[in-house]
């Protein structure tokens, strides 16, 4: 049966996969992509200002502290989309609001890579606590080196919170070079604003190598030596020095491998998501009911035509079923007789005799297969276990305690079963 389950299965998965992608996608749903299909603006975090990549504009955010917050990002981000209605957007933030972690898993599909890196997230990032998203090119696997890039659930809801206060949905938050795309196999960006530059690397757009400092740092020569040398050993090389970089060069439509989805977002969107499949089982359910029609008639018409054909059966053997009947009720008036237990009086008797020879015997009773015996002996034990041995009888059993030599054994014949006689002919008993 299990095998039957699998194999089952396993054909209703090939007819899934041989469906159209749009198809597909109806019935399984993908939740991020459809998040993403819904971005109507994409904006970019640069040093203390945000560029609205669809139409160019930019905007300062206004903090009273050195460090924008995500309360004064979304205000600055109101101002700059200048519209009441609910928009849904994307966010690009720097790259110090990420970590990375290389990846070496390959051969590994994208769920269970995801699921084997999360289980590994307190070895890899042992000093963060905190629940942590994940993000990671499912092309990772093929690769023999790739980098996951993580950032915590708790400032992902932060930012949605605080958009959402001012009338705006955030579908997804990416780093922002990720936004940055090249035709060429192996490429290197460098992302570089006040605080931090990291440096990324991309094979056929799946990150490699992620390098990430703080410009403080600099100060040391060796150190900036070193950071000299790595960007030398790259082959193609795009520097983002500017706000402006990002205007000519960073493309909204990017895909869902590195973007991170609050999980508001996805609870939003579920519900959705949920009610689109009651509409599409309910249509599902009126096709089936449709096609279960089609044959109903065809089927009701073959139940008619069976009946009358057993019913024809039925008359022919009308003689059979009376004989048969004739042949229960005697077996049932007359088995009570033929049926009772013989309980084979006359080779009990003689297997006794041979059992407790020369042993005397002063009582023996035999009631519905259970007999009782009493006699003397100078060894009661050893007749308890001759008649043990004995293949006629069973359950032997002292019946009370022996007085000297004298015992009271209690044995059952094996050959009669009066229980199952009595089970048959007397079942209310």
């Amino acid at each position: 049966m299990p095998s039957t389950i699998t194999m089952n299965k396993q054909r209703l998965s090939s007819i899934f996969e041989r469906l159209p992608t749009p198809v597909q996608t109806l019935f399984k749903g993908n939740p991020q992509q459809e998040l993403l299909s819904q971005v109507i603006c994409t904006l970019v975090v640069w040093n203390e200002q945000i560029i609205h990549l669809e139409t160019g504009n930019s905007s300062v955010i206004q903090t009273e502290s050195d460090v924008w917050d995500a309360k004064s990002l979304a205000s600055a981000c109101k101002k700059l989309i200048a519209t009441t209605a609910n928009i849904t957007i994307k966010l690009l933030l720097p790259a110090d609001h990420f970590v990375a972690t290389s990846v070496n898993m390959p051969g590994v599909n994208k769920d269970n890579l995801i699921s084997a890196l999360k289980l590994q997230a307190e070895t890899l990032l042992p000093s963060n606590e905190k629940p942590l998203a994940i993000a990671v090119n499912p092309a990772s696997s093929q690769d023999s080196e790739s980098v996951a890039l993580w950032i915590s659930e708790q400032e992902l809801d932060l930012y949605f919170d605080a958009f959402k206060k001012e009338g705006m949905f955030i579908a997804a938050i990416m780093p922002r070079l990720m936004t940055i795309h090249s035709s060429e196999s192996d490429y290197s960006l460098i992302d570089s604003d006040q605080q931090n530059c990291t440096l990324a690397r991309f094979r056929h757009n799946v990150l490699v190598s992620w390098q990430n400092v703080n410009k403080l740092d600099f100060q040391q020569a060796e150190f900036e030596q070193q950071w000299q040398d790595l960007v030398t050993r790259q082959a193609s090389i795009t520097e983002l020095n500017k706000l402006a970089d990002y205007r000519k060069q960073a493309i909204s439509n990017v895909a869902a491998e590195y973007c991170f989805f609050p999980q508001a977002a996805l609870k939003a969107n579920k519900k959705v998501e949920k009610g689109r499949k009651v509409l599409l089982a309910f249509a599902c359910l009126i096709v089936i009911l449709a096609l279960a029609a089609v044959p109903f008639g065809k089927q009701s018409w073959q139940f008619r035509q069976l009946a009358k054909v057993l019913e024809n059966n039925r008359s022919y053997s009308l003689d059979a079923r009376q004989d048969q009947q004739v042949v229960v009720g005697f077996e049932n008036e007359w088995g009570l007789i033929n049926d009772f237990p013989d309980q084979q009086l006359r080779e009990a008797m003689f297997t006794l005799a041979a059992v407790l020879s020369p042993e005397p015997l002063s009582s023996f009773e035999i009631n519905e297969g259970l007999i009782q015996i009493q006699g003397s002996s100078t060894n009661p034990q050893a007749i308890l276990q001759r008649l043990e041995q004995s293949p006629m009888f069973t359950e032997v059993v002292f019946a009370r305690a022996t007085n000297n030599s004298r015992y009271y054994i209690d044995l059952r014949l094996s050959t009669v079963n009066f229980e199952g006689y009595k089970v048959r002919y007397f079942p209310d008993n």
